[in-house]
């Protein structure tokens, strides 16, 4: 299992954006995973996570994949679907893994998954590759700190 590496400043994953999440992503057998123990911030309808929470940590997740092949990517579509409702009293364990190499683009799914292994949603979106110079101009910032 090994640790990505991360933006200080994403909200998902910055340990420096004190509003953020700061997960922690690892790479374990060609998928990378993330767990979220989600609280009462987190909620869209009185005792549940908001779909919006699930989405941006599903779509960060998914995104990280391109790393198993040393490919920084940007979300060009995402599809979410949720199959039920997320509880915030649960931890949720949210994967993310490459379909197809298509070029310039990576098809890419995931899901969420609580620990009874129910599915609670699904992801499944076309990544783009990042140009050589915008990838060159990533890295800077992140060796900045940002």
């Amino acid at each position: 299992m090994q640790q990505q590496l991360d933006s200080q400043a994403c909200f998902v994953c910055g340990k420096g954006n004190p509003q953020g999440l700061k997960l922690d992503f690892f790479e374990e057998e060609n998928r990378v995973v993330t767990r979220f123990q989600p609280t009462a911030v987190h909620q869209g309808w009185p005792g549940f996570v908001h779909g919006g929470i699930i989405a941006s940590i599903l779509d960060e997740t998914i995104g990280r994949a391109g790393f198993l092949i040393d490919a920084w990517t940007m979300t060009g579509r995402l599809e979410i679907r949720y199959r039920q409702p997320a509880p915030l009293d649960q931890e949720i364990t949210f994967v993310g893994m490459i379909v197809k190499d298509r070029g310039r683009a990576l098809e890419m799914e995931g899901f969420a998954q609580l620990p009874d292994g129910t599915i609670v949603a699904e992801g499944r979106g076309l990544y783009m590759r990042v140009s050589d110079e915008l990838r060159a101009t990533l890295s800077d910032q992140l060796a900045q700190g940002y």
